[in-house]
């Protein structure tokens, strides 16, 4: 069959612009929203400190990383406002929902033998894949930070270097809600949530797969982190498609933010895990993860 080649190549092309924008839009609507949220905290920061005078100012000041983390923080919540509807949608057409729904006692009592070993089949790999995940998450990320160390690859950037000095300069308390909630949240919902299930509906779960990582890396503005978040992006939306809940993708997210930044504070676990042998213990671990996650995902 022949068909006009200036038609085709018109309608693929249009085609093709569509899709890549119903992709990139999520990213850049809640790109728009963080900063605008941003530039407004900033005036009201600005505000207080001249309203309150020089005392408040400098106690500002000596606490300028947590003040921006906390600021940083507001304006995530907030960018991630008008993606939650995109999310509610996608999640629909995959069969999910943002809520767990337990099985009633009055469906249970109806439910035939059959019906009730098939619910505790589905329980009992929820449950095994949500500890798998954990161990997942706690093995690559520590496994991958001591192959970036071990490497030198984790010193060669200046900016990686101030965006860690930045993150591990709130306090502590502060940072276990920023990177263990807040930023995994926001995170999860626009690239795995929203992103990757766009990409799989419109073109397959491998580019998905892909795709979403290496616009997870990019978003994190250094090579370093790029690396990392490409990779570890892969891994969640690999753990998603195999798994079918969003809710997974979250844990690994957040599990793996946490180790992170509470070994960085322990030394003496660093000086065990960021070593050769250490390094090749947990990523061994990792790739035994991985299989497992196949498996079940098959099972399930």
């Amino acid at each position: 069959m022949m068909v006009e080649k200036g038609k085709t190549c018109g309608t693929d092309g249009q085609s093709s612009f569509r899709k890549a924008w119903e992709v990139l839009f999520p990213y850049l609507l809640y790109y728009l929203t963080y900063n605008a949220a941003y530039l407004i905290l900033a005036f009201a920061y600005q505000a207080t400190v001249e309203r309150f005078g020089e005392g408040y100012g400098q106690f500002m000041t000596a606490h300028a990383a947590t003040v921006t983390g906390v600021m940083g923080g507001l304006c995530t919540l907030v960018g991630i406002l008008p993606i939650l509807p995109m999310l509610k949608e996608e999640l629909r057409e995959r069969g999910e929902t943002l809520h767990f729904a337990p099985l009633k006692a009055v469906g249970a009592a109806g439910r035939t033998d059959q019906e009730e070993k098939l619910t505790k089949l589905v329980g009992g790999n929820a449950r095994k894949m949500a500890v798998l995940t954990v161990i997942l998450a706690c093995s690559v990320s520590l496994g991958f930070n001591a192959l970036l160390t071990l490497t030198g690859f984790a010193d060669s950037s200046q900016t990686y270097q101030k965006v860690a000095d930045r993150q591990y300069g709130v306090a502590f308390a502060v940072g276990l809600v920023l990177y263990g909630l807040i930023s995994p949240l926001a995170e999860e919902v626009v690239f795995r949530g929203v992103i990757y299930n766009r990409l799989r509906r419109l073109y397959h779960p491998v580019m998905g797969i892909a795709v979403s990582g290496l616009l997870f890396g990019a978003f994190h503005g250094n090579l370093v982190q790029g690396v990392y978040g490409a990779c570890l992006g892969m891994l969640m939306a690999y753990l998603y498609e195999k798994s079918g809940k969003f809710g997974m993708s979250f844990l690994f997210h957040a599990v793996a933010n946490l180790a992170v930044y509470t070994t960085a504070r322990l030394e003496g676990v660093q000086g065990i895990l960021f070593t050769p042998v250490g390094c090749a213990v947990l990523l061994a671990v990792a790739a035994g993860g991985v299989l497992m996650v196949k498996r079940l995902g098959k099972e399930g």
